[in-house]
């Protein structure tokens, strides 16, 4: 995704409590203010349980790729 960086979709899912499923990730991001090219990129994620911050970071890479 041109511009975006995982760290800035992380930065609107500050305060999000995990585990979390991938739509409550999306609404939460929705809730702080996500444009919709942060909710996009979010709904190119895996649709899994996310333990953590650190496991959403692992696919980090998946949301580089993201147009």
């Amino acid at each position: 995704m041109a511009g975006m960086t995982p760290e800035a979709v992380y930065n609107y899912l500050n305060g999000m409590h995990y585990p979390a499923r991938k739509p409550e990730l999306i609404e939460h991001a929705k809730n702080n203010g996500a444009a919709q090219d942060v909710i996009d990129a979010l709904k190119t994620l895996p649709d899994k349980e996310y333990k953590s911050q650190d496991d959403l970071i692992r696919i980090g890479s998946t949301l580089r790729h993201m147009k």
